[in-house]
């Protein structure tokens, strides 16, 4: 992270910028990394005890709506505006909320399936681990939590997509902002998935790399 004066506001910063992007963000929904995603999201399904799905930083609902499509009953939140407006534009019938990761705990129910794909590195450490607790918390019995993390040693804010970024110069050019991110090695993020076993795992090829997990509740934290 820049310096523990900026962490108070990270969410805020990327929440201004995703709000500012918005509108372009559909630039990085290119066919090579949606056939990879739609094929994970499949996978997730086969995994699945039951229907109902979380979907949180559901950005422009993309991943909701083909959640939708494949049978199964989807809530899903953002914080940011502009992405909300983006997703419920495509998706009038779907359930979108405005939520911040941090109060995963306020919905009701419980869920099959959590489906969180490229959004919780936008948490800090810290943060993300009382996040997987809250996951742990909201999934029914044997209930799945797919998460999707960039690999690499720090915190820090990025103000430019990086080059191997989805949608390319188009993207570098129109999703400009600064935003918050958190990497991981393997060994440290999986120390904080405890209460889950791991029933498949892969590399993200697509993009900028990173790690793909598919997990199952176990035994409680």
């Amino acid at each position: 992270m820049d310096s523990n004066e900026d962490a108070p506001d990270h969410i805020a910063q990327n929440v201004a910028t995703y709000d500012s992007i918005a509108e372009h963000y559909k630039v990085t929904a290119t066919p090579e990394l949606r056939a990879w995603k739609e094929a994970s999201i499949r996978r997730f399904a086969d995994f699945l005890p039951g229907q109902r799905v979380l979907v949180p930083g559901c950005g422009d609902g993309r991943d909701s709506r083909f959640l939708s499509s494949i049978g199964l009953r989807v809530t899903s939140f953002d914080l940011s505006e502009g992405m909300l407006r983006q997703a419920k534009a495509q998706d009038p019938d779907g359930t979108y909320l405005r939520l911040d990761f941090r109060d995963i705990r306020l919905l009701e129910g419980s869920f099959d399936g959590i489906w969180a794909s490229g959004c919780l590195y936008h948490l800090t450490k810290p943060e993300f681990a009382v996040c997987v607790k809250c996951c742990w918390e909201k999934l029914a019995a044997k209930g799945v939590f797919y998460l999707s993390m960039k690999e690499g040693k720090g915190e820090r804010y990025e103000e430019t997509p990086g080059p191997r970024y989805p949608g390319g110069a188009q993207a570098k050019a129109l999703l400009r902002g600064r935003r918050f991110y958190a990497y991981y090695e393997r060994q440290e993020l999986m120390r904080m998935l405890t209460g889950f076993a791991l029933l498949h795992e892969q590399r993200v090829l697509p993009a900028e790399g990173g790690f793909e997990l598919w997990l199952r509740k176990e035994s409680p934290r």
